[in-house]
C-alpha cells in the first residue's frame, strides 16, 4: 500500500508544471453490491456458509486536483449502509444464541472506503470519459460477533464527467473494489442446546478477499 501511495505522490510533482490546474469537490450518491462473510456452523445446520451482504446505497465525497488536461489526483471517501439478512437462521434463533438484542433476522452493516486515486481523462472536451486507479482502506463494521475489519483496498473504475459550466458538472462512475481481508479475523460463539450433539458452535470469519462493485453519480463543483 505504501508503495502505491508513494507512486501517486511522486508522480504528481512531475506533472504539476502543466497549466489548466483546477480543483474539484464532488459529493456523490450511489448503489453498491457484493461482499460476503463466512459462517462455519456446527449447530442446527452444520456446514460452511457464505453469507452475502444485501445491496445498499452509499454516500460519498471526492476531492480532486486536475494536474494536466488528462491527469488528476483524487481522494475519495464513501460509506455504504446495508445489512446481512438471515434467511436460514444462520445467526441463531434460540435463546442464548447470537442474535443481537432487538434484531429480527437483519444485521445492520456499514462498509466505509477511502482511496487515493490517479485519474486519466481519455478525452479533454466538455464530455470527459476517464479511468481511475486507487488504493486505500475499507472498514467493515456489523452487528455480527465479528470484530471490525480494516483491509487494504484496490479500486479500478471507469466513468464520465460532463461539464455544464466552468464551475459545475456531472459525474457518473462504475468502480470495482477489492479488499484483502484477513481470514484469521474470526469469532467463535458457543452455547448449549438439545439439538446439538455437543456444544453448539458458530465460527464467523472473512475470506481472503472482500469484493464490491458500485455505481455512483455526483455533482462536480470546480474552482
Amino acid at each position: 500500500m505504501r508503495r502505491a501511495i508513494l507512486f501517486v505522490l511522486v508522480l504528481a510533482p512531475a506533472m504539476a508544471f502543466a497549466q489548466d490546474h483546477r480543483w474539484e469537490l464532488t459529493p456523490t450518491v450511489g448503489f453498491r453490491w457484493g461482499g460476503t462473510i463466512l459462517l462455519d456452523e456446527n449447530a442446527y445446520q452444520p456446514g460452511l456458509y457464505r453469507v452475502d451482504l444485501a445491496n445498499g446505497g452509499d454516500f460519498g465525497l471526492r476531492f480532486g486536483f486536475l494536474m494536466t488536461k488528462r491527469f488528476g489526483l483524487e481522494l475519495m471517501y464513501s460509506k455504504e449502509f446495508t445489512e446481512f439478512k438471515d434467511k436460514q437462521g444462520l445467526f441463531g434463533e434460540e435463546p442464548g444464541s447470537t442474535t443481537p438484542p432487538g434484531a429480527t433476522g437483519t444485521l445492520n452493516t456499514d462498509v466505509s472506503t477511502w482511496e487515493l486515486g490517479l485519474t486519466w481523462h481519455i478525452l479533454t472536451g466538455k464530455t470527459r470519459p476517464y479511468l481511475v486507479l486507487g488504493v486505500g482502506q475499507s472498514t467493515i463494521s456489523s452487528e455480527t460477533p465479528l470484530p471490525d475489519e480494516t483491509a487494504l483496498t484496490f479500486g479500478l473504475g471507469a466513468g464520465v464527467k460532463i461539464e455544464m459550466s466552468s464551475h459545475l458538472g456531472l459525474l457518473f462512475e462504475l468502480r470495482y473494489n477489492r479488499s484483502d481481508t484477513d481470514p484469521d479475523n474470526t469469532a467463535l460463539v458457543e452455547w448449549e442446546h438439545r439439538d446439538c450433539e455437543e456444544t453448539c458452535q458458530y465460527t464467523y470469519g472473512y475470506d481472503d478477499t472482500f469484493s464490491q462493485t458500485s455505481l455512483a453519480a455526483g455533482l462536480i463543483i470546480a474552482f
